[in-house]
């Protein structure tokens, strides 16, 4: 069976004291989901990624995201998936409110809060290409932007959105798009006053591509929620909400809408009910694609995670068929005796220099290894990225003043140039307890 195993959490809600106290309530909620996923996965042959739709943070706080970095590693670890192979959107959580309370991040947001349809656009637009307004924008998401580095899945002026695609072994393409509905964030939130914009969901149709979104809120807290809508129902297959802390599942325009429960609701809440999902894509035929989708909700007297049944069915999924996904000709049709291929990551290294010589070219590893490259250079101390950079001499004195993560995409851009990129994995790899045991970068002689 050629699948993808996705873990879907939203609403995670990490403070700076999760998992610091035996008071931390939701200590147990958070084993019994450990417990539960690697089950579930381990059932499915394992997972592919874990796919977070906002609310990591509590506050927006750097250490409500080194405890949320710290869990995900270890569930990563549990359900077998490579703990970079994790990807994150913002949600209202991720701002850090007294920055967006600021008097210019603040005049910002209500100016765009102003504007509909094509003003609105245009406002957003003109903001994000003007530096000082931009950086005024974003700096409520500054931590946030730092915790989803390590992922790849950090946001800018320039592309407030991610992609990244994942092949089925078919060769058909799940194509991730990450969005942002936390740009116009702040104590004023309301449902009809978040803003995406338009050029963050106006995806291009490709042959052998299907899309998955990722965002915070659903559309009817979206200020432009009916462009929203257009463009989504038109072209994504799958789109994953959180915010609400209810889960709700809709088939529209032959896509699949899923708001998701909470991990972590608020203890006050009345219907508290901790929810996850487990989604699984596969190649059906030559036509279609299927996907069956494990909710797994809370049980309060058992005190664990059980399936919420297919009431048609009594299964513990639910299974939805996406027509008209043909199988991408030039793969052509998978003997029946062909072994089961995983699906991998296939996303191009962004920053490899255009320089780069053939031999280099020649080096680089695929994709995935340039995004484990990435995560465990961003989760090493500071001292330890610093003196690998003085090890590789590549940097200059003006680099750095560089952010972590534009210091890492320096780095490996001029050893890239410079046929360094097997140290660089060497000198990475080394400082973690778990170091790699080859060096995909090596080149046989």
């Amino acid at each position: 069976m050629e699948k993808l195993v996705l873990v879907h959490l939203s609403d995670i809600h990490f403070t700076g004291s999760s998992g610091a106290s035996v008071h931390d309530l939701d200590s147990e909620v958070r084993n019994e989901l450990l417990r539960d996923a690697t089950a579930v996965t381990r059932e499915l042959g394992g997972a592919t990624g874990v796919l977070v739709t906002g609310d990591i943070a509590f506050s927006g706080q750097r250490t409500e995201y080194d405890r949320a970095a710290s869990w995900l590693l270890d569930f990563c670890r549990s359900i077998g998936c490579p703990a970079e192979s994790v990807w994150v959107v913002p949600g209202n959580h991720d701002v850090d409110r007294k920055i967006a309370n600021s008097k210019v991040t603040k005049t910002l947001h209500e100016s765009i809060r102003a504007k509909q349809g094509a003003a609105l656009d245009k406002e957003l637009r003109e903001i994000l290409i003007d530096e000082s307004s931009a950086n005024a924008l974003l700096a409520p998401l500054a931590e946030y932007n730092t915790f989803a580095a390590r992922f790849q899945c950090s946001l800018s002026a320039a592309k407030p959105y991610w992609e990244r695609d994942l092949a089925l072994s078919c060769g058909t393409i799940i194509r991730l798009r990450g969005l942002c509905s936390a740009l116009v964030s702040n104590e004023n939130d309301a449902k009809n006053n978040v803003v995406l914009g338009q050029a963050q969901v106006s995806v291009h149709r490709v042959d052998g591509v299907e899309y998955l979104t990722l965002c915070h809120h659903p559309p009817d807290w979206l200020l432009d929620q009916d462009n929203v809508i257009s463009h989504l129902e038109a072209k994504v297959r799958m789109q994953l909400f959180g915010h609400k802390h209810s889960q709700r599942v809709q088939e529209i325009n032959k896509a699949l809408r899923v708001t998701s429960g909470a991990m972590h609701p608020e203890r006050g809440e009345s219907d508290w009910e901790p929810m996850y999902n487990v989604i699984e894509i596969a190649r059906l035929d030559d036509q279609r694609l299927g996907v069956r989708l494990f909710q797994r909700r809370w049980h309060k007297v058992d005190r664990h995670f059980l399936a919420d049944q297919d009431r048609n069915t009594n299964q513990p999924h639910h299974d939805y068929v996406w027509e008209g996904c043909p199988r991408p000709a030039r793969w052509g049709p998978r003997p029946v005796e062909a072994p089961m291929v995983t699906a991998v990551d296939v996303a191009t290294p962004a920053d490899v220099a255009p320089n780069t010589t053939s031999k280099d070219a020649d080096a680089m590893s695929p994709p995935n290894h340039e995004r484990r490259l990435t995560f465990r250079f961003l989760t090493l101390p500071f001292r330890h990225q610093i003196a690998i950079a003085d090890n590789l001499n590549v940097l200059t004195d003006e680099d750095r003043a560089l952010s972590d993560e534009a210091l890492f995409r320096v780095l490996f851009k001029r050893a890239a140039a410079n046929g360094l990129l097997p140290k660089l994995w060497d000198e990475i790899e080394n400082r973690h307890a778990d170091p790699a045991l080859f060096n995909p970068f090596e080149t046989t002689k």
